[in-house]
């Protein structure tokens, strides 16, 4: 099929990453560009609100434990939102035991724990953006 940024008839599908440890998310950005995404990476919190508006992402990675906030709170609010409670989230967390712990209460699409797979996590963002209508 070719490179997908060049054909005219797949849409290029946004994903922002919030990741406050900069080796995770240079990964994560690196392998999901590789793979014909649109990625905006994010070290801090505090523009994700900002981001999401601006760049209108089709899914959203976040990891659990973050320099000053829990990324468990960042997806609620993101969830509570009229505006962006349709976007995928997928969250990571390094902390295995989180898997079993936590609920669906933070409103989360897929939880993953790291150290994963990269084709794991692509076989996932890929079965959270399937149904997305394509653009031409």
């Amino acid at each position: 099929m070719g490179n997908p940024l060049k054909h005219p008839y797949i849409m290029i599908k946004r994903i922002l990453i919030l990741d406050d440890d900069p080796g995770v998310l240079e990964v994560i950005d690196l392998a999901l560009t590789y793979s014909g995404f649109q990625v905006r990476p994010l070290l801090v919190s505090e523009n994700i609100f900002q981001m999401v508006n601006d760049f209108e992402p089709h899914l959203i990675i976040i990891d659990y434990i973050l320099r000053g906030t829990n990324g468990g709170e960042v997806c609620r609010q993101l969830k509570n939102d009229p505006s962006t409670k349709q976007i995928p989230i997928i969250m990571l967390s390094a902390y295995v035991e989180l898997d079993q712990a936590i609920d669906d209460s933070y409103g989360h699409t897929v939880f993953i724990s790291k150290p994963f797979d990269l084709s794991y996590l692509l076989s996932k963002i890929n079965e959270c953006t399937q149904s997305l209508p394509p653009v031409i």
